[in-house]
Formats: C-alpha cells, structure tokens, sequence
C-alpha cells in the first residue's frame, strides 16, 4: 500500500528523505534504532508517524542542545483529533512523570521548577520523563548512553526506560515550549500484540525496573507480584 506511492513522493520532496523497511516486524523500539543506525546527521529527532509539526517547530529544539549536548528535549504536544483530524493547541503546561505501575502520566509544574524559571512559561522546562514519541538528542550521546534498549518487544516502557537513562547518565530532559508538534492520540491499537498486550508490557518493564530503579523496583514488583 505505502511502498511505491510513499517512495514517489519522498522523491518529491525538496530534502533528502527516505524509507528504510525493515524485513520483518521488528517493533517501534528496534525500527527506530533501524533509523539511528542508517542516520548521518548530528542530531536524531523521533516523531511518531501519526504527527504534524508546526512552523519553527525544530529550530528551538536544536537550540538547547546546541547550549549543552546531554541535553534532551522534546516539544509541546499538541492534539490531533483521531476522527476529524482537527489540530487544537495544547492548553496549560506539563511535564512528563511516572507511576509505581510505571505508567507515563502528565503532571504540572512544580513549585521548585516555577521557581527556577522565575514563573517565565517561555523558558524550557525540566521533565522527569517523556512521552517518548517525539524527541531530539544528539546522536554520539545517544550513542554513549547505550541508546534504547533493543530487548523490549512491540512497544511499550521504552519512554520511560530511556527517561531514566537520560538521567541517570549525567543527561536531562527538557520541554520546549517554543516548540509545537501534533500528535493523534489514538483510541486504540491498531495492531497485533504477540502473546498479549500485559505480555509485552510486563517484559518491557521488568527491564527496565531490574536494570534502572535499583530498589525502588520493590515497589514496582509489589503491584505487579506475578510478572
């Protein structure tokens, strides 16, 4: 479906792009090193499929890690309806956290960082995790921090398994709020899960619990006692 026309009108297009197919489904976490691999640039930006990037949305991206290499950043999100395709802009502004069950969540700011920016919204802003679907690190420190862990299946846990990685690797993560990207927010998936979605997902963050969390991953194994 997507082979011949999408190769046509990458050709198109006034900058060098594209496609790299992988021979069998190898996974969003394995398809994106796929990509890193293949990369000759200086900077890797992730952006889901399922997004549309407004204008000057990388400029302000490219920016932060220009000031500092280990720098990882991200824009804001804003909304794409899944059945109308309606962009709306994203009101308020959050940064990206995690539950014990490891789940991402959006939270506000916090006291301590409003305080650091002196409450101007226009400053990038520090965020313990990331959404994971759209974000740019320059390539030799996503290199040296061991990139994404190519032991997670499907999809799944990698957000915050590189989030933790980030951090724990002398990086930080930043929100941009200069920068904004759509994204669909789907309602559900839209593919297959082999042997089951808590399959996966429970694989995928055990990973990174036994290897990031130290014992803090006691709380995790508490809620989940049978993975």
């Amino acid at each position: 479906y997507l082979h011949g026309p999408l190769d046509e009108k990458l050709a198109r297009l006034p900058v060098h792009a594209y496609v790299i197919r992988l021979k069998s489904r190898s996974g969003l976490i394995r398809a994106r090193l796929a990509g890193a691999d293949a990369a000759r640039g200086t900077v890797l930006t992730f952006l889901d499929s399922h997004c549309e990037a407004s204008r000057g949305w990388l400029e302000p991206l490219l920016a932060e890690i220009v000031a500092n290499r280990t720098t990882v950043v991200t824009p804001i999100i804003d909304n794409i309806d899944y059945r109308s395709f309606d962009y709306g802009s994203q009101s308020g502004y959050s940064v990206g956290g995690f539950e014990w069950t490891l789940t991402f969540n959006w939270y506000g700011l916090t006291e301590r960082e409003k305080k650091r920016i002196k409450n101007d919204l226009s400053l990038p802003v520090e965020s313990p995790t990331m959404a994971g679907g759209l974000f740019s690190i320059e390539k030799s420190y996503f290199e040296e921090i061991g990139r994404y862990d190519d032991g997670m299946d499907v999809w799944g846990g990698e957000n915050i398994e590189i989030s933790f990685r980030i951090w724990q690797c002398g990086g930080r993560i930043m929100t941009v709020p200069c920068s904004h990207v759509g994204h669909v927010f789907r309602q559900q998936s839209p593919y297959s899960w082999p042997g089951g979605v808590s399959k996966i997902l429970d694989k995928n963050n055990r990973r990174l619990a036994e290897v990031w969390m130290d014992d803090f991953k006691l709380f995790w194994l508490y809620i989940n006692p049978c993975t």
